[in-house]
C-alpha cells in the first residue's frame, strides 16, 4: 500500500517597508505545525532592511525569494504576481505585520481536504477563518474580527458577498482551481481589494467554507488601523450613519466592484452567478422603492442590523 501523497501548501507572503514587524511575522511561519508547506516571499521595493530581512529567512529551506522580487506592482499587484507564480495544491495569502496562530496552516488544511473530498478538487474552493484584532505592540483589541465588525458567518453566497465582503486575505487559503480562476481574469487595476475579487470567485464558481477562530492576530498600527477599532458596533453604526456622503459612496462602490467582476469573467460566469450579477446591477437604475425591494428580494443583503439598515437608507 503506498504512502499517502500530502498536499502542498505555499504562503504568498506581499512584502514593502515592512521591516519594524516582519521578523515576527516570520517567526510565527516558522512556527506552523503544517507538515508541508512552503513560504514565498515578494518584495514590492523597499527602501528599507525589508529585502535583507527576506533574504536572511531562507536560510531556512522552506522560504524562498519569488521572481519578481524587488520590483513595485502595488499591493494588489504583488499578491496578483505571487499568484501567478504559485505552483503548490493550496495557496495562502500573508501580510507582512500579522502574527500567525501556529495551527492557521493546519486548520485550514483541514477544513480543505473536507472541502475537496465533498465537492472535489476540481472545484474552486476558499477557507477563510476569523482573526483576533491586536495593537500595534500585539497586545488584544478584539477576539473577535467578526463579532467586531458584526458579519454574518453564514454570509458565503454570491447575493451576501456582491454587497459586502467577509473574507480577510490574511485569513483565507485557496485550492488550485481557485487560484488559476483568479490568475486568468483578475486585473489588479480593476480591483476595489484582491481578496474581495477571490471571494466573489469562489461563491459564483464553487464553494466558500468558514473556520470559526481567530487563527491570525490581524495587527492595528499607523495606516492599516480598522476605522475606530476599540469603538462598539453601536458606536460605529451611529457614526456611518450620520455621514451621508460616505454612506452612498459605499452603496455606490458595491455596484462598480460587481460591474468590474461582471467584466472580468464575461461570458465565463456560470448561468446563475451571471443571472445573479445582471439582476443586482439592474437595480442601480431603478426608483427606490423599487431597488429596495428587488435587493431584498435578490437576497443581495449587508450582514449586521447597522449596515442592513444602512443599504435602506443609502441604497
Amino acid at each position: 500500500m503506498g504512502l499517502e501523497v500530502v498536499k502542498t501548501i505555499q504562503v504568498l507572503m506581499a512584502c514593502y517597508n515592512g521591516e519594524k514587524y516582519l521578523p515576527q511575522q516570520l517567526a510565527s511561519l516558522q512556527k506552523q505545525d503544517d507538515p508541508c508547506f512552503s513560504v514565498l516571499m515578494q518584495d514590492d521595493g523597499s527602501t528599507d532592511a525589508t529585502p535583507a530581512l527576506l533574504q536572511a529567512a531562507c536560510a531556512d529551506s522552506r522560504f524562498h525569494l519569488a521572481g519578481d522580487n524587488g520590483r513595485h506592482h502595488g499591493a494588489i499587484g504583488n499578491f496578483l504576481s505571487l499568484m501567478q507564480q504559485s505552483t503548490a495544491d493550496y495557496a495562502a495569502l500573508c501580510d507582512q505585520d500579522d502574527l500567525w496562530a501556529v495551527e492557521r496552516l493546519s486548520r485550514c488544511r483541514a477544513a480543505m481536504e473536507q472541502a475537496e473530498a465533498r465537492y472535489g478538487a476540481d472545484t474552486p474552493l476558499l477557507v477563510h477563518s476569523d482573526a483576533r484584532l491586536v495593537d500595534a505592540d500585539g497586545h488584544t483589541l478584539q477576539e473577535s474580527f467578526f463579532a467586531h465588525q458584526g458579519w454574518d458567518k453564514t454570509a458565503v453566497t454570491l447575493p451576501r458577498l456582491l454587497v459586502q465582503n467577509n473574507v480577510t486575505g490574511c485569513t483565507l487559503l485557496m485550492n488550485a482551481a481557485l487560484r488559476r480562476l483568479v490568475v486568468q481574469h483578475g486585473d489588479p487595476r480593476q480591483m476595489h481589494m484582491h481578496d474581495w475579487f477571490i471571494a466573489l470567485t469562489a461563491a459564483a464558481f464553487g464553494q466558500i467554507i468558514f473556520v470559526d477562530a481567530p487563527l491570525v492576530n490581524y495587527r492595528q498600527h499607523g495606516v492599516n488601523v480598522m476605522g475606530a477599532s476599540q469603538q462598539t458596533q453601536v458606536q460605529r453604526g451611529a457614526k456611518a450613519l450620520s455621514q451621508w456622503e460616505k454612506g452612498k459612496a459605499r452603496i455606490a462602490l458595491t455596484y462598480t466592484h460587481t460591474r468590474a467582476f461582471r467584466e472580468a469573467y464575461g461570458a465565463a460566469l456560470p448561468p446563475e452567478a451571471r443571472r445573479i450579477v445582471d439582476a443586482y446591477l439592474a437595480t442601480e437604475k431603478m426608483g427606490k422603492l423599487r431597488r429596495v425591494l428587488t435587493v431584498q428580494k435578490l437576497g443581495c443583503t449587508m450582514q449586521s442590523s447597522v449596515t442592513r439598515l444602512g443599504q435602506m437608507i443609502f441604497g
